[in-house]
């Protein structure tokens, strides 16, 4: 029996497939550190425009006095339940009411807290979000995973 000798065409074609699997091995590492990279920076946007609003809302109820009906006048908010709240869409654009007509939803929520010290008006001030639009629901909205979470003290305004 004649044993067959391998070419050199042969050889080339192997050496050829192990560069184009070892290619392939590092474009696939490639893009999934890509796609880790896109959801870190949008949760890096997210949490600062978080903080600016935060901010923001933190002022108005301070300027307010620690009155939560004079925030929501300021801040463009709605009292409900005893607890101001803002709805911003997926891109931080403030909405009047909780929609369903947009795919993520964020909560910006004051809530007050009862404060031993006189003089101080004190909240909890909660963003939370984001939630997609097909698990839209008040239960959902409010027990998303909190983005931010400050303790906002206000000198009490008397009326």
């Amino acid at each position: 029996m004649e044993r067959i000798k391998p070419t050199r065409s042969g050889l080339f074609a192997i050496e050829l497939l192990i560069a184009v699997g070892v290619f392939s091995l590092c474009a696939a590492i490639c893009v999934g550190l890509f796609v880790r990279a896109e959801v870190m920076s949008q949760d890096s946007a997210n949490l600062s425009r978080a903080v600016g609003e935060a901010r923001t809302a933190a002022e108005c109820f301070k300027a307010a006095g620690g009155d939560l009906e004079k925030t929501a006048a300021l801040a463009g908010g709605s009292l409900e339940g005893g607890a101001l709240r803002l709805y911003y869409d997926g891109d931080w654009q403030k909405m009047d009411e909780c929609g369903t007509d947009v795919e993520t939803l964020f909560l910006l929520e004051l809530l007050p807290e009862t404060s031993a010290t006189a003089g101080y008006a004190t909240v909890q001030l909660r963003v939370s979000g984001p939630v997609a639009a097909e698990d839209l629901t008040a239960g959902a909205l409010l027990e998303g995973a909190a983005i931010l979470s400050w303790r906002v003290a206000a000198w009490e305004v008397a009326p």
